[in-house]
Parts: C-alpha cells; structure tokens; sequence
C-alpha cells in the first residue's frame, strides 16, 4: 500500500507534465480508489447522526453498514463506517482523493465542535486506466493470434468473457485487450504505473493489428 505524501503527489504531477507532450497516446485514468480514516476518541462514529449533518449523503443502516456521501467537488463517492474508514471512489486523481477526505473530514470537524477528529492518510489500493489503439474501421485486434504468441501471460476464453486478460511480466497491473482496440488496465497503485505499463505495451500490441 501507498501511503501519500505530498512529495508523492507532486512526483505524479511532474510525471504527467513531463509525458504531456505525448498526450495523445497516453492511458487516461478512469477510476481511483482509495481508503482512509478519521480517527475520534469514541472510536465509533455516530453513523446516523453524521448522516442528517452531511449534505447529499445517505445511510440506512437495515441495507449497508456506512453511509453514502456524494461529493460534486472534487467528484467522488465516499463510504465511511462506524469505524472511521473511508472508502472513496470515483476520482480522477490522487490529489482528488486526498481532498474528497479533507473535505469529509473538515465537515466533521464543524458539525461536531466538542469532539476530537483526526484524519489519517490516505492509501491508493487501486487505479483503473483505460487506453485505445486506433483502428481504421476495417480493422480490428488479432487476440487470438496476439493469445498464441503471449498465452503465458494471457487467459483468453471468448465464449465466457470477450475480452483478452493480459498480466505483464515484471508488472503489478492487468490489461483487459478488447478487438475493437478498446484497453482497460486495473491493479495500479500510481498514476505512472497507468501510464508506463500502456507505454510499454502499447507498441507491441499494434503489431496485431489485421483486416476484419
């Protein structure tokens, strides 16, 4: 697990700036998931009570144990638990992440005056990326050929599931190879991880490039 620093942050930030340039071609970052925790003396949260303070949120507790809370900036969806976890989807960056908890946790802190909060730090557990090899409408991706020469790698099993599952070696991510060129890479723990994984990987999947 990553634990975030703002020399981390800045470290993604540099990367992106630095590969700019080639934008065009890079992985975009679909999906962050990330966990944190705000930390108070009681040690469990009052669930209810956090749910009538906090806008656009929701919790019932006979149908999930954590309230859901909708934040519209930065955009993201947060889980928190009795315990203080958060589990906070659907952000589009690290910094994101880091400032969904903030904000949670800032809320908190105001709603609740005579109580003690503490926010710890946030731990990326996984990045989803999608990427796309252009194709020309007569074209498509050769996955069974690209399965022969990669199998050790790969599960390719098209009547269950129509895409190819790739697990680079050397690499934490996976790839999810699609015929119309379409690529989704899951399992990052950073945005670098996104990128060069589709950097590396990119070339050598157009060599499979065929007429339909």
């Amino acid at each position: 697990m990553n634990t975030l620093t703002i020399n981390n942050i800045f470290t993604e930030f540099e990367y992106i700036a630095k590969h700019a340039q080639q934008a065009h071609d890079m992985a975009q970052v679909h999906n962050l998931v990330g966990t944190s925790r705000i930390y108070s003396r009681s040690h469990k949260l009052d669930l209810r009570a956090i749910s009538h303070l906090l806008p656009n949120s929701h919790f019932e507790k006979q149908k999930f144990a954590a309230i859901t809370i909708r934040l519209g900036q930065p955009v993201c969806t947060v889980l928190l638990f009795t315990s203080g976890k958060m589990v906070l989807t659907g952000c589009k960056s690290v910094l994101d992440c880091v400032l969904a908890s903030k904000q949670v946790f800032a809320s908190m802190r105001l709603g609740f005056p005579g109580v003690v909060f503490t926010l710890e730090c946030v731990k990326i557990q996984n990045i989803v990326g999608n990427a796309h090899v252009i194709l020309q409408p007569t074209e498509l991706l050769d996955l069974q050929k690209f399965y022969s020469d990669y199998n050790v790698y790969c599960t390719y099993q098209p009547n269950m599931f129509p895409g190819l599952i790739y697990r680079p070696p050397d690499m934490s991510v996976v790839l999810l190879v699609f015929y119309s060129g379409k690529i989704v890479i899951t399992g990052a723990k950073t945005m670098s991880n996104v990128y060069d994984s589709w950097h590396e990987f990119s070339s050598t999947l157009k060599q499979y490039i065929r007429a339909k």
